[in-house]
């Protein structure tokens, strides 16, 4: 039910909470409007009987304008001058002062502030208030003008009765709907600041990672400049020097490639391109870049990705996580250590494992490892990074509708579990993949 009516109102990211809540008005009016109609008519009050049929068929219409034709601003407008017209022919046809209707002449100014702009107060207000007014003159200058429609005491009794409970009824349904829809929208204001303030403090952040980080490789840059430059320096400390530059290099590269892939899925329009990808053929650049690094601090690195096991993935977002999380075990294994790539199938679900025997993740940090607030510790190289990698991690794999968990001790390693939704490709596209490389290289 509740599904049925915000499809009756409509949708708040297709309306404005105004055009909602003339919906609702439009909807109550008529379902107390039609309930009228019976019941004037048993009091013998034929005229209001068709009159009150003409105003549900009219607002009807006019709800139908409004929710489906998307005319909400003509149909208010019109809505307003023909409550006006009902309420005036309604005081004529029951009994004028002794009935109902200057009750209602104070809901309609209530619907109309609820309804319409500010600026339009005034006018209904004017409207509202006037013509009220001149038909309580014109009754009491001229009393026969308006005709006494009660047969007796117990038909106005029931009239006055019912029209109070149906006006309560309405008013409760208007003023609960309007709370209501306020406290929603004050709700997600605050959510939104709340929002805001993390992004906030996020840039600071990051702005603050990025002074720090890319102060200490352009200094390094600058002093071998200076070096070069003024002394002859031996073979093998320029080797040596290289050497330390061209590791900075990459790390300052990895690290603004992962501050540009974040600061990219903070937009409104990011989405993820999935597609159906082998795992081996997804990741053997980055096995490949993990071999050579891994070799230059002599860590061994072995993989194992079967060549039939496929994921549904983005293919870049499945390469900067796993990418990253490789590092990261480069990072935190010494000298002499062991980092394991591997996946395997459970059911509908690849598992892509990366393990090493490094030197662990403290208790303290681990319930904020995947928070920008984890800080960024040093490597067993001195190695140093953002604090955006595994963060980064996350988000992407809750794009791509995929979890990632880890387990870790001090000192004895940490192993990360990379959850994706498994299919199934058939071999013959890795067959083709082969044979055109071979043919490639035949031609070379």
């Amino acid at each position: 039910m509740h599904a049925y009516w915000n499809w009756l109102v409509g949708k708040k990211e297709d309306f404005t909470l105004e055009a909602r809540i003339f919906h609702a008005i439009c909807l109550a009016v008529m379902l107390c409007l039609t309930i009228s109609v019976p019941i004037n008519y048993l009091l013998q009050l034929p005229e209001l009987c068709v009159v009150l049929t003409l105003f549900v068929l009219l607002t009807a219409l006019l709800y139908y304008i409004s929710r489906f034709k998307g005319r909400y601003k003509a149909s208010v407008a019109v809505f307003q001058f023909f409550v006006a017209a009902a309420l005036i022919a309604n005081y004529y046809f029951n009994s004028g002062m002794n009935g109902p209707t200057y009750a209602m002449f104070l809901l309609t100014f209530v619907v109309s502030v609820v309804i319409s702009p500010p600026r339009q107060y005034a006018l209904w207000l004017s409207l509202n208030v006037a013509l009220i007014a001149a038909l309580m003159t014109l009754e009491w200058v001229r009393p026969g003008v308006i005709e006494q429609t009660y047969q007796d005491t117990t038909g106005r009794y029931i009239d006055l009765l019912f029209s109070y409970v149906a006006l309560a009824a309405f008013a409760f349904l208007i003023a609960g709907y309007v709370r209501k829809a306020y406290n929603r929208q004050r709700e997600e204001l605050v959510a939104q600041a709340a929002a805001l303030e993390e992004a906030n403090h996020t840039k600071n952040k990051l702005l603050s990672i990025l002074g720090h980080d890319l102060k200490e490789p352009l200094a390094s840059l600058q002093g071998y400049l200076e070096l070069l430059a003024d002394f002859d320096l031996e073979e093998h400390e320029r080797h040596d020097m290289n050497a330390r530059l061209l590791t900075m290099t990459k790390n300052t590269s990895l690290m603004l490639s992962n501050i540009l892939a974040w600061t990219k899925s903070q937009g409104h329009n990011f989405t993820a391109d999935m597609q159906k990808l082998f795992v081996n053929e997804a990741l053997h650049h980055v096995v490949e870049l993990t071999k050579s690094i891994s070799q230059k601090k002599e860590i061994s690195f072995a993989a194992h990705l079967p060549e039939d096991l496929a994921v549904k993935a983005d293919s870049q977002m499945l390469a900067l996580v796993v990418r990253n999380l490789l590092m990261n075990a480069i990072k935190f294994t010494p000298t002499n250590g062991n980092i394991y790539l591997s996946a395997h199938l459970d059911g509908n679900t690849c598992t892509i494992i990366v393990k090493d025997d490094g030197i662990g993740i403290p208790s303290s940090l681990q319930n904020r490892i995947f928070s920008i607030d984890s800080g960024s510790r040093r490597g067993t190289a001195s190695e140093k990074g953002t604090g955006l990698g595994l963060m980064l991690c996350k988000e992407f794999t809750a794009i791509m509708e995929g979890d990632l968990s880890f387990e870790s001790a001090a000192d004895h390693g940490t192993t990360f579990y990379l959850k994706l939704p498994a299919v199934t490709l058939p071999m013959i596209q890795l067959d083709q993949k082969q044979e055109d490389l071979e043919t490639l290289q035949l031609w070379n």
